[in-house]
């Protein structure tokens, strides 16, 4: 069985940085390449941009997850919501 890849030049990209990545929609995971800065990646299986960096940089400790299964999160002055899919996080 062969599977196709897109070959792209790194050149394009630079700066860039690289690393594993998943969809927060459909859970599928890659290994993507994309120009320093860039915050949400178009998922490799479902097209959707809900695709994020794994490992960004975790420290050490509990985490909060999501009931839909995500555990990034956007804060705000009025608390913090998943971008997933939207709810509004309570008892921090």
């Amino acid at each position: 069985m062969t599977s196709k890849a897109e070959i792209i030049s790194l050149d394009d990209l630079k700066p860039h940085m690289s690393g594993e990545a998943r969809c927060l929609l459909c859970g599928h995971k890659w290994v993507s390449v994309s120009p320093t800065g860039t915050i949400w990646l178009e998922c490799s299986e479902c097209h959707t941009m809900k695709g994020t960096y794994i490992y960004p940089a975790i420290r050490d400790g509990a985490h909060w997850t999501c009931n839909c299964g995500n555990d990034l999160f956007y804060a705000t002055p009025d608390g913090f919501y998943c971008p997933n899919c939207g709810k509004w996080q309570r008892g921090f």
